[in-house]
């Protein structure tokens, strides 16, 4: 077997038996719902659903435990857990997952970005701050596996001013 398959395989059994992996089947304690709900603006449904995807997510990056251990006091000041700590890392990339670029007749460069609202980005008000926009974006009502949400549509160069900002809230936050 090749070094790089092996040390994936090996990164996945060390995930598979981390803290959080081994309660995945159980539902999170309020206290951790409710830091969710606090830290990333999640609805207690959402915070439910993330926290447990999360923890059965074995594929994941997680941080290490010499880099816990060096940001863990500040992190703890802060209202934040490993776990948390850990999802706070995630979010641009679970903005990118939770949206899906869209081709658009008669639009000037021909495509948008829909995505899923919530977290950080829960209300128009909340994107057309984030992304310099003049008015508010497209809100358009749905349904998920969470039950009834909300999607978005922004252009292309608002996608990546919302990337960004996403990026940046993760450093900030470090």
């Amino acid at each position: 077997m090749d070094d790089s398959l092996w040390s994936e395989v090996e990164r996945m059994a060390q995930a598979a038996g981390a803290a959080d992996a081994q309660i995945a089947d159980e539902y999170p304690y309020p206290e951790t719902i409710e830091r969710w709900a606090r830290l990333f603006g999640y609805s207690r449904l959402e915070a439910v659903k993330l926290i447990t995807s999360q923890r059965e997510d074995v594929t994941r990056e997680r941080i290490t435990d010499e880099h816990w251990a060096l940001i863990k006091d500040a992190e703890e000041r802060a209202g934040y857990d490993r776990e948390a700590y850990e999802h706070r890392q995630q979010l641009p990339e679970l903005f990118k997952n939770n949206g899906a670029t869209i081709p658009v007749q008669g639009q000037e460069g021909g495509l948008m970005f829909g995505f899923r609202m919530g977290g950080l980005l829960k209300s128009a008000e909340k994107v057309k701050e984030v992304g310099e926009m003049e008015k508010l974006p497209k809100v358009e009502d749905g349904w998920s596996d969470m039950g009834p949400v909300k999607f978005c549509m922004v252009d292309m160069e608002t996608k990546a001013k919302l990337e960004e900002w996403l990026a940046q809230q993760v450093l900030l936050k470090q």
